[in-house]
């Protein structure tokens, strides 16, 4: 991703100021600096809210469709749950190679596509292949449980992203 010259080191003047911090309303709307935080293999932190109000971090593959991002999981672990009940999310994404370079992003699962579907269930099956190629470069994703499990997409909605660390 992009280089990160004259990072201040903590206990510095002006320490915690590489980049600036911005907002932004819709994908469309992000820097191509930051897009490739969701277009790259970058494995994002999703926050969701459990059932007695504590908070749940799960790390989460994602792509976007240029409206939603798209998370694939296991229907029924946790996460998917959660947002079935209480919709509104948050997921962070840091690059990798500088920790400077972050979004996050706000929002609200908005649709889930149960790979049962009759009618959209490939959708969910299509999701999980593509995210395993551009997460580990194996295509169909190759860490189903032989037992069986049924995949789901769930598509969230972003209100507002954070951005950090982009050159002006």
């Amino acid at each position: 991703m992009g280089d990160i010259v004259d990072i201040i080191l903590p206990g510095n003047e002006n320490s915690f100021t590489v980049g600036s911090r911005q907002e932004n309303a819709s994908i469309g709307d992000l820097s191509e600096f930051h897009r490739k935080l969701l277009d790259d293999p970058v494995t994002a932190t999703l926050a969701t809210i459990n059932a007695d109000g504590q908070p749940q971090l799960s790390p989460v593959w994602l792509n976007h469709d240029g409206t939603h991002i798209n998370l694939n999981t296991v229907k029924d672990r946790l996460k998917d749950r959660n947002l079935r009940a209480r919709p509104r999310c948050s997921i962070m994404v840091v690059d990798p190679e500088s920790t400077y370079h972050w979004m996050t992003i706000y929002g609200e699962a908005v649709d889930f596509v149960d790979e049962s579907d009759p009618a959209r269930g490939q959708e969910a099956t299509d999701n999980v292949n593509a995210l395993s190629k551009t997460y580990i470069g194996e295509d169909p994703y190759p860490y189903r449980d032989p037992k069986g499990e049924e995949r789901v997409v769930i598509k969230i909605k972003p209100t507002k992203f954070i951005t950090f660390g982009a050159p002006e």
